[in-house]
């Protein structure tokens, strides 16, 4: 493919991992793109424009405020086609099958329009070729890595998420009097995970605070050299709290709810990562952190070299199978003892 001018990219997929695993896609598109670089438009809950900072392909980040509602689509479409009018985008690439952002692009004049080109979204796309109809039911991945081939556009299968030396430095100097090795533990729900009335998706993908400190305790118990430290999100404060009450070797956990850039610091110097099917799970693994994800409620994570699986007695959940409604604790997350997860990282902390 030639060079494409300025270029935008639109990915609205929510979470922290499909940013993260999604950026080789976006620094292949950048070489092709004027200045080697692209715009990229997508949802908050990413945060997007904090992990992306650093990254030199990225030259800004916009948060998309829509939803599927019409009402919403009414208020928040226009304002994007007069955004991407305003910037004089030459390309766009959509990371997504709706035909939404095709339209979008048409209405904004943008001259080059990407996307999966599967459905109706085909008609308002300047190329007609489409990934296929055998993509459907495929991970976003594969589209993704599908749409660059079928552009002929290559990209990095094996990457690692860095951070600069001196940001690393900066943000752990009052974390240097704590020995090493550091081992994190990621106890974070994603969202507002413990709400009274609504609980949402990713709490049953979490596990139960006392079964995060009978971990600890395990460790710490058998390696007394060992500092774990326990990130998460400012509003998960009182979660953590939780957790580092039950354990027996408390001085030796400190809380890190602080804002991502200084997690992911601390993820850079560490030895060994244990979570949630959450968004530190993703960056550890990014950043090449051998990582054991807890994965009860949610189906592993594949093709990941450093993300290693610890799944219930009876196998892996089968989303074909289940779909996508909740998974009780008692019958998914409860089942992975601490004593089993102990027994499969102990040799690597």
């Amino acid at each position: 493919m030639n060079k494409t001018g300025k270029t935008a990219v639109i990915s609205i997929y929510p979470g922290i991992g499909d940013i993260v695993w999604h950026l080789p896609f976006f620094k292949a598109l950048a070489q092709k793109a004027k200045n080697k670089k692209i715009y990229l438009f997508t949802k908050k809950t990413t945060l997007a424009k904090d992990i992306l900072k650093y990254q030199k392909e990225i030259a800004d980040v916009y948060y998309l405020n829509e939803t599927r509602e019409f009402i919403n689509t009414l208020i928040n479409f226009p304002k994007i086609i007069k955004l991407l009018k305003k910037k004089n985008f030459e390309t766009i690439w959509i990371f997504h099958r709706s035909p939404r952002y095709a339209i979008i692009s048409r209405l904004a004049n943008i001259k080059n329009i990407y996307a999966f080109g599967l459905g109706s979204q085909h008609f308002w796309l300047t190329s007609k070729k489409s990934i296929g109809t055998d993509s459907k039911k495929k991970d976003n991945i594969f589209k993704a890595k599908r749409l660059l081939d079928i552009h002929k556009i290559k990209y990095q299968n094996n990457f690692r998420l860095e951070l600069p030396k001196n940001i690393i430095k900066n943000n752990l100097k009052k974390f240097r009097q704590y020995t090493k090795p550091w081992l994190v533990i990621g106890y974070s729900c994603n969202k507002t995970a413990f709400m009274n009335n609504n609980l949402p998706y990713s709490f049953y993908r979490t596990w139960r605070p006392e079964y995060f400190s009978n971990l600890i305790n395990l460790i710490l118990s058998n390696n007394k050299k060992l500092t774990v430290f326990l990130i998460g999100a400012e509003n998960e404060l009182e979660l953590a709290k939780k957790i580092k009450n039950k354990c027996s070797y408390s001085k030796k956990v400190i809380i890190s709810c602080n804002p991502i850039i200084k997690n992911l610091a601390i993820l850079s110097e560490s030895k060994c990562f244990i979570g949630n099917d959450s968004g530190p799970l993703n960056l550890s693994g990014a950043m090449g952190i051998k990582s054991f994800g807890l994965f009860g409620a949610s189906p592993p994570i594949k093709n990941i070299k450093n993300i290693y699986p610890l799944v219930p007695p009876s196998g892996p959940v089968n989303p074909h199978k289940d779909g996508f409604n909740p998974i009780s604790l008692e019958e998914g997350m409860d089942l992975i003892k601490p004593n089993y997860v102990y027994k499969k990282v102990k040799k690597f902390i």
